[in-house]
């Protein structure tokens, strides 16, 4: 068989119009060579069946599971079907522009490092910037030596070689939602590969699986669940309690209505 260069993987859920204008996109805007695999986690909306006409695009290829598997899980099970040399990680609830087109060629000319893209927010805002990697002593060189401290990035939009997924272990299948984005970059630093932002930017609205069915406490709880996971698999609880202490005393001078929240999340994780 004969491969794509770029295979794009998606995985959906509940996103309503939002998979649509990011297939549309895509079929708009891309003159590289590439598949979209959208992999839907029994969605109850009519996400899918409102893209009914990509499905006449051999392109496009849609696997609609029985059940929720999770982010980390349905991007590796699109994995196993995709075809390509690159794989790009893309989030339903954004948008291409033309420009994405030279940031593929720059990864097909150098496929030894994971690219990332600068994400444009619906208030104009922009994100995705290098963040330190959630322990004392990258906080500590983040605010003091830069350089020397260990990152990662947002997982709206990941592209990686093919070889190199395999060689970081994938996507992490122990997470359901959140934290697996930072699981991912930690195993990139672990194994020395260079991560590389590009500069197409791409627009992300952002939260949109989630926020349709939990509140801001329910969210919170779910994400501090994945942190104390990540820890626990890489280092300790004891430095996950110790980080959340930091932040508590972060928000405290940066957004203090953050903290009642936040502290009830770190609690109602334990269970």
């Amino acid at each position: 068989m004969e491969r794509n260069k770029l295979s794009i993987i998606i995985v959906n859920y509940n996103t309503s119009g939002l998979l649509y204008d990011c297939l549309e996109s895509i079929a708009d805007n891309l003159t590289v060579d590439y598949e979209v695999i959208v992999f839907d986690n029994a969605s109850s909306d009519d996400s899918v069946s409102r893209c009914m006409k990509f499905r006449t695009d051999s392109r496009f290829i849609f696997i609609c599971s029985d059940s929720n598997l999770g982010f980390a899980k349905a991007n590796n099970a699109a994995s196993n079907v995709a075809t390509g040399d690159f794989f790009h990680f893309l989030n339903p609830d954004t948008r291409v522009s033309a420009s994405i087109n030279d940031d593929y060629l720059e990864v097909f000319e150098n496929p030894d490092h994971v690219y990332v893209n600068p994400l444009r927010n619906r208030d104009g805002t922009l994100e995705n910037r290098p963040m330190p990697i959630p322990l004392l002593k990258d906080l500590f060189y983040w605010y003091l030596c830069r350089r020397k401290s260990r990152i990662w990035y947002k997982g709206a939009s990941v592209i990686i070689p093919k070889t190199l997924f395999y060689q970081i272990g994938r996507w992490c299948e122990e997470y359901f939602m959140y934290s697996e984005d930072l699981e991912l970059f930690y195993s990139v630093w672990k194994k020395g590969i260079q991560v590389v932002p590009l500069s197409s930017e791409i627009y992300h609205y952002g939260g949109a699986s989630s926020s349709s069915r939990w509140s801001s406490l329910e969210r919170e709880t779910a994400v501090q669940r994945s942190a104390r996971l990540f820890y626990s698999r890489n280092f300790s609880i004891l430095q996950y309690h110790l980080v959340k202490l930091y932040f508590v005393f972060h928000y405290l001078f940066k957004n203090p209505r953050r903290i009642p929240d936040d502290i009830r999340a770190w609690i109602r994780s334990k269970s």
